[in-house]
């Protein structure tokens, strides 16, 4: 299971700007889609961090 955690660890390295540009250069829907996913991941961990400073 190393490899899950690996690739988590990779996810975490992106910044929503990162995405953003992996999104603008992708070449297919499917991929277009799959970087905005892993976007919003990224908008809703901050919003939670935020939400938890209240």
């Amino acid at each position: 299971m190393d490899k899950k955690s690996d690739l988590y660890e990779q996810f975490l390295k992106y910044s929503y700007y990162d995405l953003k540009e992996l999104f603008k250069s992708a070449k297919t829907k499917e991929e277009k889609d799959f970087y905005m996913l892993l976007s919003d991941i990224v908008l809703q961990k901050k919003q939670q961090e935020v939400i938890g400073k209240r």
